[in-house]
């Protein structure tokens, strides 16, 4: 197979070249696994009060049941407002940014609203730890429930504690059904688990943490895919003659 090629010299530059690309994308996703480590650990030792803050470690931990942290929003009829998506990855979203095929009814009389700081979870799905905190004001399916927080709890910072495993946990042994294929953890059980938390100012403190924990996770992770597409738009142009480079 004839190919088409240049200099020895300029060979051995354009491979430097990706070379040098794919070092760097290396080096990315290895900080990306550190981080996505960090935020693991920090996660949980700052949600179970094994490393506090100097200026809170006098305040002590108190147990609350979640249904006095959280009220039922229940408000239907709102065809007004858009139709959103509750995933386990990207939060709450617009329902036409969801992959999938949308499989819901014509009729969403009886959709519920979620509003800007409720948490809304999979009723299904909740043992799985789908939740999400909600940034937007929509509708979503009535498979969904939605929790408006109280004075006691920070939004965020639930959002947090619902991802945590042993909590994740809790929701499994409080959900009922014969097989996982049924579970369901509707409200009133949900609102019987026991939790133990800071008071108000360290909760926001934790989630502020995190929260720059996942900022920085999502940043690497955009700066990972870009350098793989400029990788790829590079190799197209350097391969085919496009962008010539000059031997030393």
């Amino acid at each position: 197979m004839p190919v088409v090629l240049p200099s020895l010299q300029e060979q051995e530059k354009i491979a430097s070249i990706i070379i040098w690309w794919d070092k760097a994308i290396d080096k990315t996703k290895q900080l990306l696994a550190f981080k996505i480590e960090l935020k693991k650990g920090l996660t949980q030792q700052l949600l179970t009060g094994n490393r506090r803050f100097p200026e809170s470690k006098k305040q002590d931990w108190s147990e609350y049941h979640l249904g006095t942290l959280f009220s039922e929003r229940k408000e239907i009829n709102r065809t007004d407002l858009p139709l959103l998506a509750i995933t386990s990855d990207r939060g709450v979203i617009p329902r036409d940014e969801v992959d999938r095929k949308d499989a819901s009814s014509e009729n969403k009389s009886k959709y519920k609203r979620i509003a800007p700081g409720d948490i809304g979870y999979n009723t299904m799905r909740m043992w799985q730890g789908v939740s999400a905190l909600s940034s937007l004001e929509g509708i979503v399916s009535p498979a969904y429930t939605i929790c408006t927080p109280k004075k006691h709890i920070d939004a965020l910072f639930a959002s947090y504690l619902f991802k945590y495993p042993p909590v994740v946990n809790l929701f499994y042994r409080y959900s009922q059904g014969l097989v996982s294929d049924t579970l369901s953890l509707k409200f009133p059980n949900f609102s019987e688990i026991k939790v133990t938390i800071p008071q108000l100012d360290e909760q926001k403190k934790i989630a502020s943490v995190l929260d720059t924990c996942d900022r920085e996770i999502s940043l690497l992770k955009a700066q990972a895919e870009a350098l793989k597409k400029q990788k790829k738009g590079l190799m197209q142009k350097l391969l085919t003659g496009q962008i010539r480079v000059k031997g030393d």
